[in-house]
């Protein structure tokens, strides 16, 4: 190639080509790739050799050569067919979705369990025993200075995915029933266990419950990077501690961004399930729409569970109590459409519940109604004068509301009792 060779034609006509279809005497305009680091003198030129014909397939793929208008058209009958490949289906994001249709989510018909609860019962007291020593491994590590590790966590969720596919409730009911464990250890799974059971009401698939899952146990591990006398103080935190605890959710949120890999959905539901529907929350004063929708749902499994358990400056509340409570804050602390859900999920009498009748009979909470909340189906143990029957017997709560008439008057659950009233142990009924 020579500078007297580097002339343009008069006719400017422009055509993309592969460079397979390159011959001498075609001028090339610009190359797909930048001109320093070539070979070639000048930024555009004619090809009169072989060498630079085999220099330019080496170096590129296509090329923009200048011709004449008739040669254009030549050129570009001969260009390759190209079949245009359809893009990669961009995989549904399902929590995406439920923001947009929460509000038709609160009528649809829930799947059937595959498995009754005491069928399931003995699997998921299994699937927690691991879960809580994995949990509390991972806790110990970082306590001491070690690392966080999503993955280690999301490989104990798996296993409760499964339960929870097979029947929603059982290991909600494991975890309530579960005794004076760490706390910090015990909220955590719990949380993860509410977390999995909103999901599955909601519909999730296994993959993005299990995401749910995994950042519902990490919510509060921050907390350990709060000093234990202000962690466990036994009255109401001053400002400046209360400050402190606040920080929780940033610590968590630095700890799990060093994990490699770590999905950002997680990171938000750590940094944000203590924002509020209102903007009453923390640290940002989020609100509405602002929360991510998996740091709205990741607050109120948080809460749901905190009101639940004993703490040090606070009394465990009943599951019933803490629903009323949580539906007082509807449409404040929290989403109305997600507390509605929320409470169709877990039941405002949860399975295994004490509860008494109005005909001062007692029973036992074994399956919800999910959309008559105050209707569950219970096993009556103990008649009216608080004797046990002769003969257990369960009953539709929701089947009696629509048929009883004067020979058959309607039962009604009047109260939710502690386990243990009456001598009675809900476990004797499912273990």
């Amino acid at each position: 190639m020579s500078a007297a060779n580097s002339k343009q034609p008069d006719a400017k006509v422009l055509v993309d080509i592969p460079v397979g279809m390159l011959r001498k005497g075609l001028y090339v305009n610009r190359l797909d790739r930048p001109w320093e680091g070539t070979p070639f003198l000048f930024q555009g030129f004619e090809l009169d050799n072989d060498e630079d014909i085999a220099s330019l397939r080496t170096l590129c793929k296509q090329v923009e050569v200048l011709v004449s208008p008739a040669e254009a058209t030549s050129l570009r009958a001969k260009l390759p067919k190209v079949r245009q490949q359809e893009p990669p289906p961009v995989p549904a994001d399902q929590l995406l979705e439920l923001t947009q249709n929460l509000k038709s989510l609160a009528d649809r018909v829930p799947e059937r369990d595959a498995v009754s609860m005491k069928a399931e019962l003995k699997q998921a007291a299994e699937v927690l025993s691991e879960a809580k020593k994995t949990v509390g491994k991972m806790f110990d590590r970082v306590r001491d200075g070690g690392g966080a590790d999503p993955q280690e966590i999301q490989s104990a969720v798996e296993a409760m995915v499964g339960s929870v596919f097979r029947n929603r409730d059982a290991m909600g009911w494991l975890a309530r029933m579960r005794g004076t464990d760490e706390y910090l250890y015990g909220h955590a799974l719990a949380t993860s266990v509410w977390a999995l059971s909103f999901g599955r009401h909601l519909g999730l698939n296994k993959e993005t419950l299990t995401l749910l899952g995994t950042g519902a146990m990490l919510l509060d591990i921050g907390k350990i990077r709060i000093p234990p006398q202000v962690l466990r103080k036994p009255g109401a935190l001053d400002p400046p501690e209360w400050k402190l605890m606040q920080m929780h959710a940033a610590y968590g949120a630095r700890l799990l961004r060093a994990a490699p890999g770590i999905d950002p959905r997680i990171l938000s539901m750590v940094e944000s399930h203590h924002e509020r529907h209102d903007g009453s929350g923390y640290p940002s004063g989020l609100k509405g729409d602002q929360i991510p929708l998996i740091a709205r749902i990741a607050g109120i499994v948080d809460s749901y569970d905190a009101m639940i358990t004993n703490r040090s400056h606070a009394r465990a509340k009943s599951a019933y109590d803490a629903v009323r409570e949580l539906t007082v804050l509807s449409g404040k602390g929290f989403q109305a459409e997600l507390v509605e859900l929320f409470v169709q999920a877990v039941g405002v009498f949860p399975t295994g519940t004490l509860v008494e009748l109005n005909t001062g009979e007692v029973g036992v909470v074994i399956a919800q109604n999910r959309f008559r909340r105050l209707r569950p189906e219970v096993m009556v143990i103990l008649d009216g004068a608080k004797q046990v029957r002769a003969e257990f017997v369960t009953v539709d709560l929701l089947t009696c509301e629509a048929n009883h008439d004067a020979q058959q008057p309607g039962l009604w659950i009047t109260q939710a009792l502690e386990p243990g009233a009456h001598g009675l142990d809900p476990e004797e009924y499912f273990l």
